[in-house]
C-alpha cells in the first residue's frame, strides 16, 4: 500500500502486510488517535447530477433487495410450519435495526448520506442473506455443523455491496471517506441482521419470547463487523489508496474472525452471556470510531463549507 500523506501520526497509517494492518485495525477500534488533519482529495468527490436524477432506480433495487430478503424467510417459515409468528418477528426484527441505523447515522452530520443510498445498502444487506444460506448449508456439514464457519460465509456476502458501492463509477464519489464507509457498512450489517432476526424470532418465539430482546441486542454483531470492514474502505480512500480486494482483506479477516468467535462462544450455554455484554460493547466502539471520523472531517473544512455539495442539473 501507499502512503500518500504526510498529516497522519505515521502509527496510524495503512501498511503493507496482511498481519500489520489487522493490528492497526485491532489498535483503531480500541484506542484513541489523533485527528487527520489533511485527506486526500478524493473525500471532496460529488456525486453527478445523472447518478443523483437516478436516484428513484437505486431505491427501486433497495426496496426489491428488502423485499426478496423478508420473502425468502417467509417461505422458509412457510416450510418450516412457522408462520404464524412471522408478522411478530417481522415487527420486532426491523423496531432495533432501524433505532440502530438512525443513531449511527445521528454522527454523520456534516456530510449526511442521502438516505437511497443508505437503504441501498441495507438493501444489500437483507438480500445477502440468500448466497449465505446457501454457503452456510454447503460448508456446516464439511466443519462438523460448527457454528464459527459461518463467519466466513456471512461477513464476504454482507461486504460485497458495500465494497460494489465504494468501487461504482456512479457512486463511489458518495463514498468520501470512513465516515461513509462506516455508515454504510453499519446499514448493510444490519439490513442482514434484520432477515435474519425475522428467522430465528419466527423459529424460537413460541418456546422462548426472550429471543426476541436476545435477537434485538446480538444485531450489533453485524453492525459492527460489517461496518468495520465499510469504515477500513473509507479509511484507505482517506489516505490515497485503491480500494480492492487485496487492501481490503485485513478488516474481512479481522471481522470473519470476530463472528466466528462470536458464534462459538455464543453456542456453549454457560459462555454464551459474554456475548449478550459483548454486543453494546462492540456498537459503543463503533460509535467512538464514528465521533473521530467526524472529528477529521471538521478539519477538512467540511464544517466550514467545504463538505461536498452534490451537482444537479
Amino acid at each position: 500500500m501507499n502512503q500518500s500523506t504526510p498529516y497522519v501520526e505515521p502509527s496510524f497509517t495503512p501498511r503493507r502486510s496482511l498481519i500489520e494492518n489487522v493490528k492497526l485495525i485491532h489498535n483503531l477500534i480500541f484506542s484513541k488517535r489523533p485527528p487527520i488533519y489533511r485527506a486526500s482529495q478524493e473525500v471532496y468527490g460529488r456525486l453527478p447530477w445523472s447518478t443523483i436524477n437516478s436516484s428513484g432506480k437505486y431505491l427501486n433495487y433497495a426496496l426489491f433487495s428488502i423485499l426478496a430478503g423478508v420473502g425468502l424467510v417467509f417461505l422458509i417459515s412457510l416450510t418450516e410450519e412457522v408462520v404464524d409468528y412471522f408478522v411478530v418477528a417481522f415487527v420486532t426484527a426491523i423496531i432495533p435495526a432501524l433505532m440502530y441505523l438512525l443513531w449511527m447515522n445521528r454522527n454523520d452530520r456534516f456530510e449526511p448520506e442521502p438516505a437511497w443510498m443508505i437503504a441501498l445498502a441495507f438493501g444489500w444487506g437483507a438480500l445477502s442473506t440468500l448466497p449465505a444460506i446457501i454457503l452456510n448449508d454447503l460448508t456446516f456439514s464439511l466443519v462438523g455443523g460448527w457454528s464459527g464457519v459461518a463467519g466466513l460465509t456471512e461477513e464476504p456476502s454482507k461486504m460485497l455491496g458495500v465494497y460494489l458501492m465504494a468501487v461504482s463509477p456512479n457512486l463511489r464519489n458518495e463514498f468520501n471517506d470512513h465516515l461513509d464507509g462506516l455508515i454504510y457498512g453499519a446499514a448493510a450489517g444490519l439490513g442482514f441482521g434484520f432477515v435474519e432476526n425475522i428467522l430465528y424470532i419466527t423459529r424460537l418465539v413460541s418456546e422462548n419470547p426472550l429471543i426476541i430482546g436476545i435477537r434485538a441486542i446480538t444485531i450489533g454483531m453485524h453492525m459492527f463487523c460489517t461496518g468495520l470492514i465499510g469504515w477500513w474502505m473509507g479509511y484507505l480512500k482517506v489516505h490515497g489508496i485503491s480500494i480492492n480486494f487485496t487492501n481490503i482483506l485485513p478488516a474481512l479477516a479481522y471481522s470473519a474472525t470476530l463472528h466466528m468467535c462470536w458464534n462459538t462462544i455464543g453456542s456453549f450455554e454457560y459462555l454464551s452471556l459474554i456475548v449478550f455484554i459483548a454486543g453494546p460493547i462492540l456498537v459503543l466502539y463503533l460509535n467512538k470510531m464514528a465521533k473521530e471520523a467526524l472529528i477529521d472531517e471538521y478539519y477538512w473544512g467540511f464544517a466550514s463549507g467545504y463538505a461536498p455539495v452534490e451537482m444537479t442539473r
